[in-house]
């Protein structure tokens, strides 16, 4: 109704313009090679009109042609990327059904109707994955990594790929540049840790792991416990070179993870080294008051011996302050052993001997009635009691549930940061100290 009113005002203007025309017409002429043309105003402004009317028809022609070839274009570009999206959606379908000729010929389809190649070589890759092509699909990641769209895709399939065939190096180059595009991609973090690990590339560590807490990706205290062990590691390095840069940085990784016992024993032994024992007795005192641990009572008798006092005098300062715990008690009994004061060393650990003593308890027992009274038969009674003990407590991975004998950065089997000491719940054989598998924590895919 609008367009029609419109298109009447604009009719009922020009009649006004025509009939004006003719009103006041006027006469008019043209000189042109010497010839005299004479006309009017009103059949100029006709004219004018009627070419004006003539160009607008033309022009209405000409886009109304135009925008019929668009439409077609587009129909026929909607129809063609409708079939590449359904061979897609096809293909995937096959890929669950694990029909494998299918979703090959739907890879086809979908590079025949889309221009766009980034579904091409999503299902490509998803397809070569589930068949285990591991060759071709290396070749696709490549190709991901031309395409804007499927870049990130490609980085971490090629990380996956150099993961599977253990090449650590290439596998953290990939991972590394995905991390830099997208640090909160699903397990990144993680997989990146472990790769860490296997290259011993502990500087990197120390990067990402102040990029993954700025990102909040991982919280205070996981980027404190990873830069302490970050720091440890390059300590071992250091010190082979420099063990007074191998001191400050145990320093630096005490202080992120206070009292833990692998750090002191470290740093007690780079002290000891250093003639700096006063400074190491000290450190043992406060560290054994606030969490004694057996595997500190190495540097206790090293110190002991540099120091060149006895292992049971050493022992008593340490335990000055922390006399009433089960761990210094057995610290004590253990000296008094090596002193040869059985007596002594049988009453420090009386209190221990509860209706069920633990293992180590009982074992300590056998060792002072071989020194004692020398009797096989008590001898052979605390042994065999010592199999119904409790056993002490270990390092114990949380992810396998596998103990082993001493702390490390990465388990025996692999993981990261993952031994917590704690008692195992079933006796299991400790494993081995090189690694048993592979496994590291993948990206899931």
């Amino acid at each position: 109704m609008i367009r029609f009113i419109l298109i009447l005002l604009q009719f009922i203007f020009l009649l006004i313009i025509a009939t004006w025309a003719i009103r006041y017409s006027q006469p008019v002429s043209f000189v042109f090679n010497d010839v005299i043309i004479s006309t009017s105003t009103s059949v100029l402004l006709i004219f004018l009109l009627i070419v004006i009317l003539a160009t607008l028809f033309s022009q209405r022609i000409i886009f109304f042609f135009q925008q019929y070839s668009l439409k077609y274009k587009f129909y026929k570009e909607r129809t063609k990327n409708q079939k590449g999206y359904d061979a897609f959606l096809q293909g995937m379908i096959a890929l669950v059904n694990k029909d494998f000729k299918r979703a090959v010929t739907e890879t086809r389809n979908v590079n025949k109707y889309l221009k766009d190649e980034s579904l091409s070589l999503l299902l490509n890759s998803e397809t070569l994955k589930v068949e285990k092509k591991f060759n071709e699909l290396n070749n696709i990641y490549e190709k991901m990594l031309k395409n804007e769209h499927t870049n990130l895709l490609g980085l971490r399939g090629l990380m996956e790929h150099n993961l599977r065939i253990q090449d650590y190096h290439h596998a953290f180059i990939y991972g590394e540049q995905l991390f830099n595009l997208n640090p909160r991609i699903d397990k990144l973090y993680e997989t990146l840790l472990n790769i860490i690990a296997k290259t011993n590339n502990w500087q990197k560590l120390l990067r990402i792991n102040d990029q993954s807490l700025k990102q909040k990706i991982i919280n205070k205290t996981v980027h404190s416990q990873n830069k302490s062990i970050a720091l440890y590691e390059i300590a071992k390095i250091k010190h082979n070179s420099s063990e007074s840069e191998a001191i400050d940085l145990m320093e630096k990784a005490i202080k992120l993870r206070e009292n833990f016992s692998p750090y002191i024993s470290f740093y007690t032994q780079l002290l000891i080294n250093n003639h700096k024992l006063d400074r190491a007795r000290k450190l043992l005192a406060k560290t054994w008051k606030a969490f004694p641990h057996p595997d500190l009572k190495n540097e206790i008798k090293l110190l002991a011996k540099a120091m060149q006092i006895s292992f049971y005098d050493l022992t008593k300062y340490i335990t000055s302050n922390s006399i009433s715990d089960d761990e210094s008690k057995i610290l004590v009994g253990e000296s008094l052993i090596e002193k040869k004061d059985w007596e002594g060393a049988k009453n420090q650990i009386k209190s221990l001997l509860t209706h069920q003593p633990s293992k180590e308890v009982c074992l300590l027992m056998a060792k002072i009635e071989e020194g004692d009274s020398g009797n096989p038969q008590k001898i052979n009674a605390w042994v065999s009691r010592s199999n119904l003990g409790k056993l002490s407590k270990i390092w114990v991975c949380q992810i396998s549930g596998i103990p082993q004998s001493q702390w490390a950065p990465v388990s025996n089997q692999g993981y990261f940061n993952s031994l917590e000491w704690k008692y195992r719940d079933t006796m299991i054989e400790l494993s081995g100290s090189g690694f048993e598998t592979n496994t590291l924590t993948y990206i899931n895919t």
